[in-house]
């Protein structure tokens, strides 16, 4: 199960490090400011979090073996 969850959240990283490199190919293209800057700005945080909670899951797996079955 911790195995299972590690890989979900390394498939949700992916999918927000497309959603940022298609806001920041966006943002480079377009002329105005349509708030993209912010959006790049949460995407990233998302990212942060994620990789915060792979870290976890991982350590969670080296301390406790045992888990990997669950």
């Amino acid at each position: 199960m911790a195995i299972e969850h590690i890989k979900s959240l390394k498939l949700s990283r992916a999918k927000l490090i497309e959603s940022r490199r298609a806001m920041v190919k966006r943002d480079s293209i377009s002329e105005r400011n349509e708030g993209f800057a912010e959006r790049i700005i949460s995407v990233q945080a998302a990212i942060d979090a994620t990789d915060c909670a792979i870290a976890e899951e991982e350590a969670m797996l080296i301390a406790s073996p045992e888990l990997v079955s669950l």
